[in-house]
């Protein structure tokens, strides 16, 4: 039997999110068969090719990922699942967390050619770091490691340049199920790579506390906050959620070449996080 199938009561919380078929042509494959199989390729980051026969043909299941991410099909089912977990109470509206982790590039994951789409970065997040060709993530989660954002850069790139447009990335997507974008929370938390006055001013204006140590070589009674040692311990159910995120094979290595399709297999990532918090 193969792993990583949706449950019964999981499909009926998505199911119909998805394009109706056309009225013309071939009948079309089982939606649901088609998800399953991008949830195997997500989970053991096999060979599109070496998709099992029972989860369908492997063209038709990459050409459907490949729509579904670019028509905002993905994106329309992870923004139903977190707003439930918001609507339900779930998303800790005290502490969120942010972190960056580098995922090496595979070879195949070069040669993108030219960014047509407006979306699709230049560079398409890829660059060069001290570990190689590689992606830099940078995610943003609550108190309690459920995924709400993220974004891509080159693997060079520092930390802290991602965090704006997180930001503003959340603040568009993040919302409940009314569609109203939900309150910062009180505080964010973020490791040294964080450290700098311009951010301290940044989260403040926004209303939200930085929970970020000075480092070794700073004033620390000058700066504008004190700092909570106690929220801090808290900050590492992001890096919890990285180890989590990377047992996803296909996101432990990246071989997508646009950075568009990477972060499509990182929403089905977040989305099967949140299915799983559904009863069986």
């Amino acid at each position: 039997m193969v792993r990583h199938r949706l449950t019964d009561q999981q499909w009926e919380l998505v199911q119909d999110l998805f394009p109706p078929p056309a009225r013309t042509g071939r009948p079309r494959r089982d939606r649901r068969e088609i998800l399953d199989g991008i949830f195997w390729i997500l989970r053991t980051g096999a060979p599109w090719r070496d998709l099992p026969e029972e989860l369908g043909p492997w063209a038709t299941t990459w050409d459907l990922f490949d729509t579904w991410n670019g028509d905002g099909t993905l994106e329309a089912i992870l923004c139903r699942l977190r707003a439930a977990g918001i609507d339900a109470g779930l998303v800790d509206r005290e502490l969120w967390c942010v972190d960056g982790t580098v995922v090496r590039a595979a070879r195949c994951a070069g040669g993108g050619g030219k960014a047509d789409d407006p979306e699709e970065p230049v560079d398409h997040a890829l660059g060069r770091s001290r570990g190689g060709f590689s992606t830099k993530i940078h995610l943003l989660c609550d108190g309690q490691g459920h995924p709400l954002d993220f974004h891509l850069t080159p693997g060079q790139a520092h930390e802290a340049t991602g965090l704006v447009p997180l930001l503003e990335g959340a603040e568009e997507r993040v919302v409940d199920g009314d569609g109203e974008a939900i309150a910062w929370p009180v505080a964010l938390a973020g490791d040294k790579g964080f450290r700098a006055d311009w951010i301290d001013e940044y989260l403040l204006a926004m209303g939200m506390t930085p929970v970020i140590p000075s480092k070794e070589d700073e004033d620390r009674a000058a700066r504008a906050v004190d700092f909570d040692r106690e929220a801090y311990r808290r900050r590492s159910i992001v890096e919890c959620l990285i180890g989590w995120l990377k047992e996803c094979r296909r996101i432990f290595s990246r071989f997508e070449k646009t950075a568009k399709n990477f972060g499509g297999m990182i929403k089905m990532a977040f989305i099967q996080r949140y299915l799983r918090l559904c009863p069986d």
